[in-house]
């Protein structure tokens, strides 16, 4: 089978949204032109940082810190790692929320370390709750608004259509109803599709798996539509993530080779809908009116869609039909052949999203309209690249196959969170795949070599045009070695897995906070009490690219957001506090690494940083009591990024409870041992009919083990 190939053009498009039209400009049999636009809400503004990196040297000697009562509790292995390496992070002391534990250094004026995974943290919160109120206060009643308009105008299509259209017509009105009916279930199904409604509707709450859908017909994953992320945290967010799923993940595909018929009404189907999107009324706006005000916030938090969309279709049926066709044009056979012939010409999806054999054309099989389709993300287009059928068989030399640290299988059914890191350009991430054997796959190297190449040619303005991407490109200054010039703790070899451990808790944060409109790879199936000091100065993790890189991220949110009204003037308040923070903690950043002392004003914001960051993640009940749960109580959260329908299993990526890193650092000139908070990472295969929730991942005893490779850091 042909490998899938994405072009730097089309990366491109699908982040900054190329060829997506403005607004509502087609009328039924009328010529005019597609106005073209760009994606995104905000422009990003990088933050400058200009520095040389040269710390004082030191080599960490716990016969002279200045706080050896910090480390009593300390094993003697624990005091020889931490010696060793300049730090250690210790699991057995995990704590419900971050600053918690930079609380209790302040009260035990004990040094505290300032972390990169504290501030990312603190951004997390505010991008899942900003999310949160977007979606509360604006989108659900847009996507209800949109639902009532789409299934009266389906409803009137079915009504006056005849042969092929209104089979078409009448499959739009059960994909209607059914959307409708996740979000509300006092919703009126018509009686012609209310049997076919009931048993979708049967399929999805059942979530068991792959299934043949009632509706279209094809095998449909409904292990999907448990709600997950945020959307557990009260019946509306459950209700409006079914109905988002659904109208995410089902396609009207241009292509079927085992029933043709069934493409070509879903194509007739999709028409129908775009005419509806650009005619129908829905409240006091068009209907696409209220899709854009869907579709234009969530891909500035995430993406563009990696399928098809109304603009796609619409810009094709003004090639084809001269505007959007009328029921009568949709039954001229030759028009729709030049229609679906037009748009395959287009940008196929370059993530595979759903049920799919290594004996299809993943192009052929899933290249079609989505509603609503799941958006384009790095991280998926990464997995995609190196799982099978785009790597070959296992080649290893016999090694046994093992869950603990490696996911090695006789194929690559299950890609790894470090994929990520590797295809950004990390070479200890590439290094730890290699012994652990995930990389004994033929093709793998080749593949891996592929994705490094085009992501290693976009330029930050494709990096910064969405939310997500931004996240990324902000955790890719995590992934540059620290060599001469840096404290000795950042130059050790072990300081390398740490960056790696940060990186892969917060990319999983975003995965979390984004499960919904994210597009989720799939794998092809293969057929075959101490005594205290008056006060405690403390130290920030030199990292000022990444403070920078996060403070240009929380502003563009704040600008793009504020600027279409949809961010609540309390998560306004608070990026606005975050950025402040950000760009101190690189000002101090730059100090340390140049040897310059910080002033008593910004050593008093280090000691004090417990507070701040309680103060930025926390809410008011006017806040808090309508987006979140009790499970928003503790840091600890799980999201499913890969789906294997061979062994019928997810990859989980989890964060655990808080846990505290000791460091020796230089402050005044003298070593201490400093504490700070970092994430708990995990990752593990699990039943995909049982994809966890965060409540689910709280409970869960015993967790399942840590990746091997992190102990060289978590003890």
């Amino acid at each position: 089978m042909a490998k899938r190939l994405l072009s730097l053009v089309l990366l491109f498009c699908l982040v900054a949204g190329c060829g997506s039209p403005a607004g509502p400009t087609m009328l039924p049999g009328t010529p005019q032109p597609i106005v073209v636009q760009g994606g995104g809400f905000a422009l990003y503004k990088p933050v400058p940082v200009d520095v040389r990196p040269a710390a004082p040297a030191y080599t960490p000697d716990l016969g002279v810190v200045g706080n050896s009562w910090v480390i009593d509790g300390l094993s003697a292995e624990e005091r020889s790692l931490l010696e060793a390496n300049g730090f250690i992070i210790l699991s057995q002391d995990n704590q419900a929320q971050i600053y918690t534990i930079y609380q209790h250094a302040e009260d035990t004026s004990t040094p505290a370390f300032v972390t990169t995974d504290a501030v990312l943290h603190a951004f997390h919160v505010l991008y899942d709750y900003a999310l949160r109120l977007t979606e509360m206060d604006y989108l659900i009643a847009d996507l209800r608004a949109l639902n009532t308009a789409l299934l009266q105008a389906a409803e009137a299509d079915a009504g006056s259509t005849s042969g092929a259209v209104r089979e078409a017509a009448r499959q739009n009105l059960a994909f209607f109803a059914v959307g409708s009916r996740l979000l509300d279930p006092e919703v009126q199904v018509p009686a012609e599709v209310d049997n076919l409604v009931e048993q979708e509707l049967k399929r999805i709450e059942a979530h068991a798996g792959f299934e043949q859908s009632p509706i279209f017909g094809y095998k449909e994953d409904y292990s999907q539509y448990v709600p997950r992320g945020h959307y557990t945290r009260n019946e509306e967010f459950e209700r409006y993530f079914r109905a988002m799923m659904w109208y995410g993940r089902m396609s009207f595909h241009l292509s079927n080779p085992d029933d043709p018929a069934a493409a070509r009404r879903e194509t007739r189907g999709a028409l129908l809908i775009t005419r509806a999107l650009y005619n129908a009324i829905a409240g006091d706006k068009t209907a696409l009116e209220r899709w854009e005000r869907i579709y234009e916030p969530t891909a500035f938090f995430v993406g563009t869609a990696d399928d098809l969309t109304v603009y796609d279709y619409a810009a094709v049926a003004q090639q084809v039909y001269g505007g959007l066709p009328d029921p009568a044009a949709l039954a001229d056979e030759g028009k729709l052949d030049a229609f679906i012939a037009a748009a395959k010409r287009l940008r196929p999806p370059a993530i595979v999203g759903g049920y799919v054999t290594d004996q299809e054309d993943p192009e052929v099989v899933t290249m079609g309209f989505r509603l609503m389709g799941q958006r384009f993300i790095p991280d998926s287009y990464i997995f995609q690249q190196v799982v099978y059928d785009q790597v070959g068989l296992y080649q290893g030399s016999g090694r046994p196959f093992t869950l603990s640290d490696s996911l090695v299988g006789p194929i690559r059914g299950v890609p790894r969170g470090l994929d990520v890191p590797a295809a950004l350009g990390s070479a200890r991430a590439l290094e730890i795949l290699t012994l652990a054997g995930d990389t004994e796959y033929a093709g793998y190297a080749e593949q891996l070599a592929k994705v490094q190449a085009e992501f290693a040619a976009l330029p930050e303005s494709q990096w910064t045009a969405n939310l997500y991407w931004n996240w990324l490109y902000t955790l890719r200054a995590l992934l540059e070695v620290k060599g001469d010039g840096y404290p000795y703790f950042m130059r050790s070899p072990a300081w390398r897995d740490k960056d790696l451990h940060t990186w892969l808790g917060s990319w999983t944060e975003l995965r979390h906070d984004t499960i919904l409109y994210a597009k989720q790879s799939y794998t092809i199936v293969a057929t075959s009490a101490p005594p205290q000091p008056e006060l405690a100065n403390g130290y920030v993790e030199p990292q000022p690219e990444v403070y920078a890189r996060l403070a240009a991220l929380a502003a563009q949110m704040r600008e793009g957001l504020g600027s279409r009204g949809l961010l609540h003037s309390e998560i306004e308040g608070k990026l606005e506090g975050l950025e402040e923070l950000l760009l101190a903690l690189k000002t101090i950043s730059v100090k340390e690494l140049q040897g310059e002392t910080p002033t008593d004003e910004e050593y008093a914001l280090i000691r004090n940083i417990g507070g701040t960051l309680e103060s930025l993640t926390t809410f008011s009940q006017e806040v808090d009591g309508e987006v979140s749960s009790e499970a928003d109580e503790r840091m600890a959260l799980v999201a499913d990024v890969h789906t294997d329908g061979n062994t019928g299993e997810v990859l989980e990526e989890a964060v655990g409870d808080a846990l505290p890193i000791y460091v020796i650092v230089l402050v005044d000139g003298q070593q201490v041992v400093a504490v700070g908070g970092t994430f708990s990472y995990y990752e593990f295969r699990w039943p995909m009919g049982d994809r966890l929730t965060d409540e689910a991942w709280q409970a869960l005893e015993p967790k399942p083990a840590r990746p091997g490779w992190t102990e060289s850091i978590v003890r």
